[in-house]
């Protein structure tokens, strides 16, 4: 006999064990309990979130014959559904029954009374794939059915059922599960099962479920078939042709470099280690989206451990937001391209390389069309990086001047770099956003900086830690105590106000132009 599949081993038997799903879990308990039962109700939302599952849960409870509002599950009934051979819930599957004479056929039963249960339910799943026909078939019943007949229809795709079938249903979406709701279940599994799982291992397993329970389960049971009660982050890499995280982090640091011989390097070792050039591209994908998040002040949409997140974010000062949007498109286009690629890796190295060229043009005024642009002294940081930034050397060493000399913005300036890094030393978060931001005044004890965003500048007042960071570092370097103002840069937010017109926009996306430097006449 086959052993049981873990997803259908561990399927909730009650409301109370459906992950992530509160919201209807906790309406569909209150309408038990009050008695408010509808004829029909619409489940929708992604694979493998609940919905078939809610969907036999709810058939449960209103056949359960024991009182309350949740399945007792050891009554006749609620063990014949749990067992499947229940013959008062009929499950059906629209993708193989979508004519409009298998939905006749379905109405002309309905009227017959359940011959166990209180209650005759009809599950049908993926019910967009019934055709219109079909759909005009099951109206009337839809919305008149017989006192015991319960309609529950569930599909992935609410767009494609019409509209009047809605109106006469009761609709509840199921959303994607959380990151830790995930791997909370499958650490739970993996200790009911007496496996051993690496939290590396669970975590990529659960981000590659992409918010479906059931496929991550799914995937912790295929890892099983290793036939060892030990499961490594080498293997699920294996099993699902995936670069490691490190991997990725590491390309991508390249495309900042504009390293491309190791770049192109780091993509064919990762392929001929095992990845998917496929699953590759995707993660690479999916590590800029999250770099493109955090430099704009959203990477509360993130699920991202807190080691990830300030590797991540000190990352991001290596790039512009114009940088990161141009690699996600070349990198989004090489998976379509994938496909049907002559060579496995070519649209990837394409991408590649592509993201690291630039045209080196910058806007000028329309009176002075030809008249260079200006570079600023190499002592001091250019106000907008056009170019990005060499890495830097944690281990730097620290600079200190005199008690006695006068402390301005351009030794600041000087000295911006061995700043960062010793900020580094306590804070990486903190060294990240200041990339963005220059020092622009000095009034005594008291230096501000300007930060280049707002976004930056409003996610700095949030670290409990910020400014006190900065003036450890201040304090060390020059030996006399010091006071932090942070503030947005005034020529920072005439550039972005420049950048936002229409005519400079154009110009940057036909051209690759850079903003350098703004002239007043």
């Amino acid at each position: 006999m086959p052993a049981q599949a873990l997803y259908l081993k561990y399927r909730p038997r009650t409301f109370a064990e459906v992950e992530g799903q509160e919201h209807i879990t906790t309406t569909l308990k209150n309408a038990l309990a009050l008695n408010r039962i509808a004829h029909a109700y619409l489940f929708t939302g992604p694979r493998g979130t609940g919905k078939t599952t809610s969907a036999r849960l709810l058939a449960k409870a209103v056949n359960c014959l024991s009182d309350g509002d949740k399945p007792c599950n050891t009554c006749a009934i609620c063990v014949a559904i749990n067992e499947d051979r229940m013959l008062d819930l009929i499950e059906i599957d629209a993708a193989s029954n979508t004519s409009v004479e298998n939905i006749r056929d379905l109405r002309d039963k309905v009227d017959f009374r359940p011959g166990q249960a209180r209650y005759k339910v009809y599950v049908i799943d993926e019910v967009h794939m019934l055709s219109n026909s079909a759909f005009n078939a099951l109206l009337k019943t839809l919305e008149e059915p017989p006192p015991h007949v319960i309609f529950i229809l569930a599909t992935t795709d609410p767009q494609k059922i019409p509209a009047t079938v809605i109106s006469r249903v009761q609709r509840f979406d199921f959303r994607r599960l959380t990151l830790p709701e995930i791997i909370a279940r499958l650490t739970e599994i993996a200790q009911k099962e007496n496996l051993r799982i690496e939290p590396a291992a669970i975590e990529l397993i659960a981000r590659q479920a992409t918010g479906a329970m059931r496929d991550a389960i799914s995937l912790l049971d295929q890892l099983t078939a290793y036939g060892s009660d030990q499961i490594t982050l080498a293997q699920v890499e294996g099993l699902l042709g995936a670069a490691s995280q490190r991997i990725v982090g590491e390309i991508v640091a390249q495309l900042a470099e504009k390293n491309v011989a190791r770049g192109l390097a780091l993509i064919a070792s990762a392929v001929d280690a095992g990845a998917d050039p496929r699953q590759l591209g995707r993660e690479i994908v999916e590590y800029l989206r999250g770099l493109l998040l955090i430099k704009m002040g959203g990477e509360a949409a993130l699920t991202l451990t807190a080691e990830s997140l300030a590797e991540m974010t000190e990352r991001t000062g290596q790039f512009a937001a114009e940088q990161i949007l141009r690699a996600i498109r070349l990198f989004n286009q090489a998976g379509f391209e994938l496909r049907a690629s002559a060579h496995p890796t070519l649209p990837l190295e394409i991408a590649f390389v592509e993201a690291t060229l630039e045209d080196r043009v910058a806007v000028a005024p329309a009176s002075a069309p030809s008249a260079p642009a200006r570079t600023a002294p190499p002592a001091s940081r250019p106000p907008l990086r056009a170019e990005n930034p060499a890495p830097q050397i944690e281990s730097a060493p620290t600079v200190t001047i005199a008690m006695d000399d006068a402390l301005t913005v351009e030794l600041l300036q000087t000295h911006w770099n061995d700043l960062l890094t010793e900020i580094g030393k306590y804070n990486k978060i903190i060294k990240a956003l200041l990339k963005d931001a220059e020092p622009i005044a000095v009034d005594g004890d008291l230096i501000t900086f300007g930060f280049y965003y707002q976004h930056h500048a409003e996610r700095f007042e949030k670290q409990a830690d910020g400014k006190q960071t900065i003036e450890k570092a201040l304090n060390k370097m020059y030996k006399r105590k010091l006071r932090v103002k942070c503030v947005l840069s005034p020529k920072k937010a005439r550039l972005n106000a420049v950048a936002e017109d229409p005519l400079i926009r154009n110009a940057v996306s036909q051209w690759g132009a850079q903003i350098t430097e703004i002239h007043h006449p």
